[in-house]
């Protein structure tokens, strides 16, 4: 085997072990794209829910007040 066959064989063998980590790098790019797709999501998930809850909370409120105002309103009419 030539200097020139084994230079050769070494090219082909830094080609391919360039080329693996390529590939290991853009699989990693890909995973950490998708986790950070996901934890968005995921967050976004969770902002809506506590909006949810914040707006029935609100109306829980404001159906109580006006229960509480109804009853006061009756309270009076009794007394007159």
């Amino acid at each position: 085997m030539s200097g020139l066959d084994v230079a050769g064989l070494l090219n082909r063998l830094v080609d391919r072990r360039h080329d693996d980590l390529q590939q290991a790098v853009q699989q990693a790019r890909a995973y950490a794209a998708k986790r950070e797709q996901a934890a968005r999501a995921e967050a976004s998930q969770r902002e809506q829910q506590a909006y949810q809850r914040e707006k029935e909370g609100k109306a829980e409120a404001k159906a109580e007040a006006k229960a509480e105002v109804l009853r006061r309103e009756k309270h009076i009419r009794n007394e007159m």
